[in-house]
């Protein structure tokens, strides 16, 4: 599958700098990239901002989008910063 554009999202920096623990096992979570492509003509794309840089316009195709996450290494599970502030009563 050929990527057309790839965008970073950045969310709750601040949330990221703190030490997260696992909710299963409390091991110290470690910070991580998630990646998903999606495809802008998809019923998924309305949960992801096409736009680029600047504000000049809209990515079209396959673009890939990369947030920060938080991997549990015992666990082999990953927590999306979403997930996390629900789990830690912070939402």
């Amino acid at each position: 599958m050929k990527i057309h554009g790839e965008k970073r999202e950045w969310s709750h920096p601040i949330f990221c700098m703190k030490k997260h623990y696992c909710p299963h096992c409390n091991e110290m979570l470690e910070k991580t990239k998630a990646e998903t492509v999606v495809n802008s003509k998809s019923k998924e794309a309305k949960n992801y901002d096409f736009s680029q840089a600047g504000g000049d316009g809209y990515m079209m195709g396959n673009v890939k989008f990369i947030r920060t996450a938080f991997r549990c290494n015992k666990c082999d599970k990953t927590y999306s910063i979403e997930e996390l502030l629900e789990i830690e009563g912070m939402r």
